[in-house]
């Protein structure tokens, strides 16, 4: 089955990922900062199906992070209209969550219309997400700097709970960051194993993502352009792709805020999401 082409808005964890590296980057916090991270998104779409889903995630978390060590722990706070979207280790994705048949059917061609959304949780805590990271050289003259990075999503919200798929996810990979006169280049890529529904199988993708920055202000802002996208997820299903900008602010020593939007080019994104993020050291 072709997949339709949309210009749509997409949001995630992937997202939230790249930009708070990027605005790390462009304002870089002292050596050995403990901080408060955290996000507030708000996302809308159809997906491929014929009801919008409504979803409110709230991100928040605490990381340190020294001269060549980052580690981060986050737990997101999740609304959603609907149970046919499911919290992954790469983001938000359109599985049929709690109806995933109903996908499963669509990948053999079947014509498929949802049913009556049924009675569901619709508020609850989502799956933590780990984060660790560790530079493997500075960034010099010519060469940038290169991090190796590890994920893990710990399945402690339940399938039917509609915050989670049940199953463990795992990702790691490589993050470049290199100032180019100016600006600054920011790319990552990252190959993820994700546990599968009951009623779907997903297939284990490749994540990437690059940003470009200019500081602003004197470095006490930032205007910030993103790409990030995602081998197949789901079968005969157009990956996550997306196009960002953002604004980010140096709000103190250690701390920096960020106003982001994304706008998505597949068929797997929200019609539109925005987010407030922020990260305040101490």
């Amino acid at each position: 089955m072709r997949a339709r082409r949309k210009i749509r808005l997409a949001t995630g964890a992937t997202a939230a990922g790249v930009i708070f590296m990027t605005l790390a980057a462009a304002l870089p916090a002292a050596a050995g900062t403990f901080s408060y991270t955290g996000s507030f998104q708000l996302a809308q779409g159809k997906y491929f199906f014929d009801q919008t889903t409504r979803g409110l995630y709230f991100f928040n978390g605490f990381s340190f992070t020294s001269e060549v060590f980052t580690l981060t722990a986050t737990i997101p706070l999740i609304y959603q209209s609907t149970p046919y979207i499911s919290y992954s280790g790469v983001g938000v994705l359109p599985s049929g969550g709690t109806e995933g048949d109903l996908v499963s059917r669509r990948q053999r061609g079947e014509v498929v219309y949802l049913p009556v959304p049924v009675q569901v949780q619709q508020f609850g805590v989502g799956d933590p997400l780990l984060h660790a990271g560790i530079r493997l050289w500075k960034e010099g003259p010519v060469m940038p700097s290169v991090t190796i990075t590890g994920n893990a999503k710990v399945p402690l919200a339940s399938l039917e709970s509609g915050f989670g798929t049940g199953q463990w996810d795992y990702g790691a990979g490589l993050s470049v960051a290199k100032k180019l006169g100016g600006a600054f280049l920011f790319a990552d890529a990252a190959y993820w194993k994700l546990g599968d529904l009951a009623e779907l199988e997903l297939q284990d993708p490749w994540t990437y993502s690059l940003a470009l920055g200019f500081p602003l202000s004197g470095g006490k802002a930032a205007l910030l352009i993103s790409y990030l996208g995602m081998t197949e997820v789901i079968e005969a299903t157009e990956p996550p792709s997306s196009v960002g900008l953002g604004l980010s602010f140096k709000a103190g020593p250690k701390s920096s805020l960020l106003l982001n939007g994304l706008l998505g080019l597949s068929e797997s994104s929200p019609d539109f999401s925005v987010s407030f993020g922020w990260s305040l050291g101490f």
